[in-house]
């Protein structure tokens, strides 16, 4: 007799940035944001003053930008591709299409950060400041989040299945009609985490956070 197969355990894999580790300096970074497109590629972009800007489009790949500010910036539509984001200031930073390809926020202020059509894979954001961000039907493939604050963020029909959350605050934020199949939420902070019993279906908890989540399921414990 033949013997049942055991369901395939989920292997979580994320691909960093392929960047190269010389790059060229940007001279003006200024001038290449004041044109409708902007395209960048194998270029370091650091401490530049950028906010308040209103631009088509967005292509950077295969660079670096560190300590600049794209606050209250709109944007037609962002891609980005072999990029890391190192202390940046995207507060209030609109677009309404993104897609994101091995891309990775280091420290950066993400408060009231609003994506439209948002495509992630392979995405990194660690640390930094994500209150009242706005995700909503995302999709977030191999992607992972490192010790965000993400309270009272949103994330409405989010497809994060497989995601990995670590030492994160999820505390009030937004998760109804999200998929958290195979999403690890150990611990993070949950409380206040709007959401149905049918979303958190699949997700990876540990003892805390299933006490909490037991009365959304219809769970007493005695």
């Amino acid at each position: 007799m033949k013997q049942a197969k055991s369901p395939k355990e989920f292997v979580f894999h994320r691909r960093e940035p392929e960047i190269q580790r010389e790059m060229v300096a940007a001279a003006n970074a200024e001038a290449l944001f004041a044109r409708d497109v902007v395209s960048i590629s194998d270029s370091l972009i650091e401490g530049t003053q950028l906010e308040n800007r209103t631009i088509d489009s967005l292509f950077i790949e295969d660079s670096v930008v560190e300590r600049v500010n794209l606050s209250n910036s709109v944007f037609g539509s962002i891609k980005l591709a072999d990029v890391r984001l190192v202390n940046c200031d995207l507060g209030n930073l609109e677009a309404r299409a993104m897609s994101l390809v091995r891309v990775e926020f280091i420290n950066c202020r993400m408060t009231g950060f609003r994506a439209g059509k948002l495509e992630c894979q392979d995405v990194l954001i660690s640390e930094g400041d994500q209150r009242y961000s706005q995700f909503r039907f995302s999709l977030f493939k191999s992607s992972e989040f490192e010790a965000c604050n993400f309270e009272d963020a949103d994330f409405y029909g989010a497809d994060l299945s497989g995601a990995r959350f670590r030492r994160c605050n999820l505390r009030n934020a937004e998760m109804s009609k999200s998929t958290l199949v195979d999403a690890d939420l150990r611990g993070s902070v949950v409380d206040g985490m709007q959401l149905n019993a049918e979303d958190i279906k699949g997700a990876v908890v540990d003892a805390s956070q299933a006490m909490l989540f037991a009365p959304l399921l219809g769970i007493r414990i005695a």
